[in-house]
């Protein structure tokens, strides 16, 4: 979708649902004062006998050992005093009408990446059973995405949703290749580039490129919510929260590719923004040839990665033997 087309749409959807933000925002901020309140007396009874464990990447459903006085988190758990904009109110809004619940809600510039992936970690554990937990970062364009989506949907969002969860999965493998070609011929149809020397690279030694054990954070003004969405399979998240399009693949697309890598090296999809997909895998792939093939697929699914970060699919794949988190960006 273009610019133009975006702003136009964004200016009609200000119109229509200018109404509804003082209503959200005020709903939010007594839903926040509230829940804080109740935070602080948890704190103050809970003792310092628990020890956290870390997250098995596995199928997505409640911890292996929950802790009897842990409560599902049904209400926003919020570390300070934050500052709720309109727009933020209305993604807000529209994200519980879905039926997902937000369960901890941070500033960007209020958290480093280490804290942030050790929050992710411990409240991973904590999640609702029947959700799986997933953080949001309400940017312009994810919050866009998300008034374009369900804009028109206020009324029948159970089966708008249902719709989407009914919707047939592509072949994740097939929608991989066929990025990976369309990549190629782009790279290669003026000549000017060796695709196997300067691209992918194999046998080539591997120049210095960061491995992931934290998940990466821009910093920003923006708000990060940890939303639990209400299905079983991890890769169901995206029939609630629209992310895809553009350069990157379509919302249907990446629950397919989300469920082929799950059930292939147990991912399961752990941060979108509006151009970020991040996603957790406890145990990094090791077997040469297996993380070949797995580099290869990540640089089909998002070239950016590539040509504009760690500039050969063998730097890629020598960072992913030791990645707990994979990074997509969409320029």
């Amino acid at each position: 979708m273009s610019i133009l087309n975006r702003q136009t749409i964004k200016n009609v959807i200000k119109l229509s649902v200018a109404v509804l933000a003082p209503i959200a925002a005020a709903y939010l901020k007594t839903k926040l004062k509230k829940d804080t309140e109740e935070g602080k007396e948890e704190r103050q009874e809970t003792t310092s006998e628990n020890t956290e464990k870390p997250h098995e990447a596995g199928k997505p459903q409640e911890p292996e050992k929950a802790q009897e006085s842990e409560k599902p988190m049904d209400a926003p758990k919020v570390d300070a005093e934050i500052k709720v904009s309109d727009e933020a109110g209305k993604a807000i809004n529209i994200i519980e009408k879905t039926g997902c619940k937000i369960a901890h809600i941070v500033n960007c510039n209020n958290i480093s990446e280490n804290q942030l992936t050790d929050l992710y970690l411990r409240m991973t554990e904590q999640q609702n059973p029947g959700f799986v937990r997933v953080m949001v970062e309400l940017d312009d364009i994810l919050t866009d995405n998300l008034l374009i989506e369900y804009e028109e949907h206020l009324s029948d969002m159970e089966s708008f949703i249902q719709s989407k969860l009914n919707a047939p999965l592509e072949e994740a493998e097939s929608i991989l290749k066929n990025r990976f070609e369309e990549t190629k011929e782009t790279y290669t149809s003026d000549g000017d580039i060796d695709w196997d020397n300067e691209i992918i690279a194999w046998g080539n030694e591997s120049s210095e490129c960061d491995t992931l054990d934290s998940l990466i954070l821009s910093p920003s003004d923006n708000l990060l919510c940890f939303v639990d969405v209400p299905v079983q399979s991890a890769s169901d998240v995206f029939c609630y929260l629209p992310f895809g399009g553009a350069e990157s693949p379509e919302p249907q697309e990446h629950r397919s590719i989300a469920k082929y890598w799950f059930e292939k090296y147990g991912a399961v999809p752990c941060f979108m923004s509006g151009d970020v997909l991040q996603f957790y895998v406890k145990q990094p792939v090791k077997e040469e040839e297996e993380v070949k093939a797995l580099a290869l697929q990540q640089f089909g699914f998002c070239s950016d990665i590539v040509t504009q970060g760690c500039e050969t699919v063998q730097n890629l794949a020598t960072s992913l033997k030791d990645s707990r988190f994979w990074y997509f960006w969409w320029d």
